[in-house]
């Protein structure tokens, strides 16, 4: 049994190393040196909701038996529904995907010296045989050892960060959101708790029991959540944060020439493990979602996610274009992959009555559903601003839509259109 609760927790590594990338590592740094403590309730926050839904998701496709796709079909009876859930995560996978690889090469140049370029060339190969292998357990063995360096290069720099026991407990347990700090809240919240994490979660989780899932589960996404809040600690030692060579200057300075390593082994790990899941996720939503069997098929999948990282790293050319338009869409994927995730569970046609939740769950859905909708239409907001240069958004416009729509989902579910325990 010892050994059945191990492998659990390798096969759900994946999930930790999938929301530690580049963006995590810049959004906690930022926070860290902006704002020292006060945002690590953001992080405790953001770990505990992922768990939830990544919870939920799993608990339905195990009690039903079917993919996340056929779970959409058989409730909305809709099957245009699933690409609408698809296709802007899809999409974000190959915008985002440059950033992953130029992560790990930022990683790979404080540990070694040469050409970036080759290192493009070197960490784009190197992913693509592992991803060509294929195989959720050889990737998720592959995903806990980079877990274990980064769980390792960044407690060594937290280590070094000197705030009380205290003060740990106070920020991390009591929400405050000093002038400014808003958005880097919101990012921390939404780096963490990633769209295309829920199909992985969902993918992987078939052929487990519940309570093996529970337990692999959340010990990985605790030792996530770890991880991102060693980050934050990170920062917050340093003092500042404008770029990872800047930085790996500061600690070299105050830790010696290994700060930099720990610094280089850490980004790389979170580089590559983000490298690695993009393209994986991409395939698994072919497959599960989608309704793509064929090898052929989802591997096409992945190898076109990692060529558009590849060129669009190995020519420094930013996809700002793509990556507004990516972004924009996937602000809105998560909050609709809450609502639909809500409806599912619920759902006595495909969620056991020994397997469904109390009342209260339904509470607590409720309040991510509202904090992801919030974050969602508020980068639909930024995006659309920055795209069209108008400024500065409209906050009172967010908060009212976001209001009336958890208000019709309350009204969903107490009119009893789906069965609440």
């Amino acid at each position: 049994m010892k050994l059945d609760r191990i492998k659990s927790v390798v096969l759900w590594s994946i999930i930790s190393a999938a929301f530690i990338g580049p963006g995590t590592i810049t959004t906690a740094l930022t926070a860290g040196a902006g704002f020292q403590l006060r945002l690590l309730w953001a992080v405790v926050f953001a770990t505990l909701a992922c768990i939830v839904l990544q919870e939920v998701s799993a608990r339905v496709i195990i009690s039903s038996g079917l993919t996340f796709g056929q779970c959409i079909e058989k409730k909305f009876k809709l099957r245009w529904l699933k690409w609408l859930v698809a296709f802007p995560v899809l999409l974000g996978c190959a915008a985002y995907e440059a950033g992953n690889i130029l992560g790990a090469v930022s990683g790979l140049s404080l540990l070694l010296p040469g050409d970036g370029r080759w290192f493009t060339i070197a960490i784009t190969i190197s992913a693509g045989c592992i991803l060509w292998a294929g195989g959720s357990k050889f990737i998720s063995a592959i995903m806990m050892a980079l877990v274990a360096i980064m769980a390792a290069s960044f407690g060594v720099l937290a280590w070094r960060a000197e705030f009380t026991t205290g003060a740990l407990f106070q920020h991390a347990l009591i929400p405050a959101l000093p002038a400014g700090s808003e958005w880097i809240a919101l990012a921390l919240v939404g780096t963490t708790i990633v769209p295309y994490n829920i199909f992985i979660g969902s993918a992987i989780s078939k052929g487990t029991t519940i309570p093996l899932m529970r337990i692999g589960l959340t010990i990985s996404v605790l030792v996530g959540g770890l991880v991102t809040a060693c980050i934050l600690l990170a920062g917050a030692h340093a003092g500042g944060f404008t770029s990872f060579g800047l930085f790996a200057e500061k600690l070299q300075a105050d830790l010696g020439v290994w700060g930099n390593w720990v610094l280089g082994a850490g980004l790389f790990a979170a580089g590559f493990s983000s490298t690695l899941t993009a393209p994986y996720a991409a395939s698994l939503i072919a497959n599960n979602v989608l309704g793509a069997e064929s090898k052929r098929s989802t591997r096409l999948v992945w190898a076109l996610v990692l060529l558009t990282g590849f060129c669009f790293g190995i020519s420094n050319v930013k996809p700002i274009p793509v990556i507004l338009t990516a972004q924009a869409l996937n602000g809105l994927v998560l909050p609709l992959l809450t609502w639909f995730l809500i409806l599912l569970v619920n759902d006595a046609h495909l969620v056991a009555v020994q397997h469904q939740h109390k009342k209260w769950y339904n509470g607590v859905l409720l309040l991510i559903f509202a904090l992801t909708l919030f974050i969602g239409l508020n980068n639909v907001d930024k995006a659309i601003v920055s795209a069209f240069n108008l400024g500065s958004g409209n906050p009172m416009v967010v908060v009212i839509v976001a209001a009336v729509a958890v208000g019709l989902l309350v009204v969903q579910l107490f009119k009893g259109k789906v069965n609440v325990n």
